[in-house]
């Protein structure tokens, strides 16, 4: 094994991470590099190197790669300038708002709490937009800039993200929506678990019609 490859893994994982007003279930593991403001994550959940998550709850048995983008504050776009030196920001002083001044201090709208449901993939350096809901199942693809709400199980990819299709027909999802096989004990789950591959049969084990 290269040294040089062990010493620089070593130094990522190293590096800690920032979690700021924010519950984080036991089970789940955040990695290193990565920075959670004002969130909640559910169990069994992890999320990758290098993250952003700002204002967002996010479920159960999701998968976040790395460099993933979620909620944080948006500019005024209908104002004159989108400048934040115009702006009444927490935090954001003459020398915080990459200014050397501060000419104004007008109101700016508090932006929304972005939700991330259970059993989400999200693919690398993919952006969710503040206040978009993710449906429980979807799947983001890597890279894709989401703006609107993604509905249960969809496959979304793009910029903006569309949806490509959905992971199973209409029956399966509501079956599995209506299953929350998500809240399950945990000794419920590992009985079925042998069944994972298998909606139709993992369903039909939960007595799911």
């Amino acid at each position: 094994m290269n040294i040089g490859y062990l010493y620089a893994k070593a130094v990522k994982k190293l590096r800690g991470k920032c979690i700021l007003n924010s519950h984080i279930d036991k089970s789940s593991i955040v990695f290193s590099g990565s920075d959670i403001i004002d969130s909640s994550v559910g169990k069994y959940t992890y999320i990758g190197y290098d993250c952003h998550i700002d204002k967002a709850d996010i479920g159960s048995f999701c998968s976040l790669s790395d460099h993933i983008f979620i909620g944080g504050a948006e500019h005024p776009m209908r104002w004159v300038s989108t400048s934040p030196v115009f702006q009444k920001v927490k935090g954001v002083t003459e020398r915080g708002s990459g200014a050397s001044i501060k000419l104004a201090n007008h109101e700016v709208e508090v932006f929304k709490r972005t939700t991330i449901g259970n059993d989400v993939w999200i693919g690398h350096a993919a952006v969710i937009r503040t206040g978009v809901t993710i449906g429980h199942g979807a799947v983001i693809g890597s890279g894709a800039v989401v703006t609107k709400d993604v509905p249960p199980y969809a496959i979304v990819g793009g910029i903006p993200a569309q949806i490509i299709r959905y992971r199973f027909d209409e029956q399966t999802i509501d079956r599995l929506i209506r299953s929350q096989w998500w809240e399950l004990p945990l000794h419920t789950l590992k009985t079925s678990a042998k069944h994972i591959t298998d909606p139709i049969r993992f369903l039909k084990d939960l007595g799911i019609d």
